[in-house]
């Protein structure tokens, strides 16, 4: 069991015996369940679990600068999910108060419902005139109510906790759709009582999480990345571009339906939308507040802690005052990479993710193939990035209670240099593989090797420099060159414009 975490709201007396008490506990709970013998992660507000110390360094730091109060889920410290916290006395014997480990969904549904179970939430807007939540957000709450309901009459887990909990058990399990419908008919027909309130099959229960807005959407594709089968083109039988079939072919047929009459499409997207996430996350009180904390809670120190103490940042806010003047709209980067799925490395089969990681969030919740046809993929995320910087989507915040117009941005892209090459367009390879250096690369091509090799490195030191003379130290010549010019956006864009496809 996790130590009662009730200590961390006296950060503001950590003389407090209690919470001197809570910082041993916790200390004593991180080293057991980490199984390090000298150094955890230190979670005070100062190094935001981003550097170790001893027990000893930790304990000073948290009396000193405080615990970060919104870590209640020890993630980095040995907690496991859905641990339960035991009660915490101090040497008194005077029981602190316990803290109940609740259900995920009832806790969301008690943001919107704060007098659900006779409790009253009091938030930090108080001033703010509330606002009715937006009609997005008002069906989604309905639902939300509505899967709610006991799984039958004095069941303890409601209908939509227990089918999360099962389809968490089916992913983990790598159960089949089948053995999936299985179980819920034999849950339904045999162990629950008559009236559950369980789905009969996968289907049905797929269903009610695609309602809640959880799931994906599945785009075909070119098998040769040409086009997505997408809005006008979603009919389409072959690619409008290289004249291939949009379903697999038998072999030996020559057939493009299997044995049971089904068409399968050559090769996949799956979409996750993402302005439905970006409303969950200000609909939840917990995480709405979170999504100011470089706003409301960051220490501004001059030490790099958070992309938002970065020079990009703040040249951002300068030149988008008017986004930047609204705390919760949300800046993104962007990390991808491709991978081999299957331990059978000979297996002809990858997939090429793309994440968007959320900068709005403190540290220790921000969290990396297609070739160079990545960019067909990206069409749908393009296209809500561009909606969500230029026009916007009505968002309700659980935290003030009010509506208010969410836009978002991409800060960043973040990728090893093969995906990186992929993600720009601009190739990595040969002797024009400098994406700073741009047509101004110098390098040689090695006669043994065949390789090329990257060299004009003492152009970037001042031209009164000693090396920039010393020949016999380096490839006998003397470097008079300056630095390459860095490219603006503009005249990237530029390079480009007159390629095929570019609009």
């Amino acid at each position: 069991m996790a130590p009662s975490k009730q200590w961390m709201q006296l950060v503001d007396n950590r003389l407090d015996k209690a919470y001197l008490i809570g910082v041993q506990k916790c200390l004593d709970y991180a080293f057991q369940k980490t199984g390090e013998e000298y150094e955890i992660r230190c979670p005070c507000v100062k190094c935001c679990n981003t550097t170790l110390g001893t027990h000893k360094t930790v304990e000073t730091h948290l009396q000193v600068y405080r615990i970060i109060q919104n870590y209640t889920f020890w993630y980095h410290h040995g907690e496991n999910l859905g641990e339960p916290l035991s009660e915490s006395e101090d040497e008194d014997g005077d029981e602190l108060e316990e803290c109940e480990s609740e259900d995920e969904v009832q806790e969301l549904l008690r943001d919107m419902y704060p007098n659900i179970d006779g409790r009253t939430v009091h938030t930090d807007c108080d001033n703010l005139i509330e606002e009715e939540p937006n009609i997005e957000a008002k069906r989604f709450y309905r639902l939300l109510k509505d899967f709610e309901q006991p799984l039958y009459q004095n069941s303890k887990a409601s209908k939509l906790s227990s089918l999360i909990k099962l389809l968490h058990i089916k992913s983990m399990g790598r159960w089949s759709n089948e053995s999936f419908t299985m179980l819920l008919k034999m849950l339904k027909d045999e162990l629950l009582p008559d009236g559950a309130n369980l789905p009969k099959s996968y289907y049905e229960a797929k269903k009610i999480i695609q309602d809640l807005g959880l799931s994906y959407n599945k785009i075909d594709a070119c098998t040769n990345n040409c086009m997505l089968y997408w809005k006008e083109d979603s009919l389409l039988d072959s690619c409008k571009v290289c004249g291939a079939s949009r379903w697999k072919i038998d072999r030996q047929s020559g057939e493009t339906r299997n044995k049971k009459g089904k068409k399968i499409e050559a090769k996949t997207l799956r979409y996750f939308p993402l302005k439905p996430r970006l409303q969950r996350l200000f609909m939840s009180i917990k995480t709405s507040s979170l999504m100011t904390w470089h706003t409301d809670k960051r220490v501004d120190d001059g030490i790099i802690r958070h992309p938002a103490d970065s020079m990009a940042w703040k040249s951002f806010d300068e030149l988008h005052p008017s986004f930047a003047v609204e705390p919760r709209n949300v800046r993104f980067g962007l990390a991808s990479d491709g991978f081999q799925p299957f331990r059978n490395s000979k297996t002809s089969y990858s997939i090429w993710r793309v994440v968007l990681i959320l900068y709005n969030l403190p540290p220790w919740l921000c969290p990396n193939s297609p070739g160079d046809a990545i960019d067909t993929y990206l069409q749908p995320l393009i296209e809500e990035l561009k909606e969500l910087w230029e026009v916007g989507i009505e968002t309700f915040d659980a935290s003030s209670k009010q509506n208010f117009k969410l836009h978002a941005s991409l800060l960043w892209t973040i990728n090893d240099f093969p995906a990186y090459g992929n993600l720009s367009g601009w190739s990595t390879k040969e002797k024009l593989a400098c994406t700073y250096c741009n047509k101004d690369t110098s390098s040689i091509r090695l006669a043994n090797s065949k390789k090329q090799c990257f060299m004009g490195h003492r152009r970037y030191l001042p031209l009164s420099h000693k090396w920039r003379n010393d020949k016999d130290s380096f490839d006998g010549t003397k470097e008079k060159r300056l630095p390459p010019k860095m490219h603006s956006g503009i005249e990237i864009l530029n390079q480009v414009q007159d390629l095929e496809g570019y609009n």
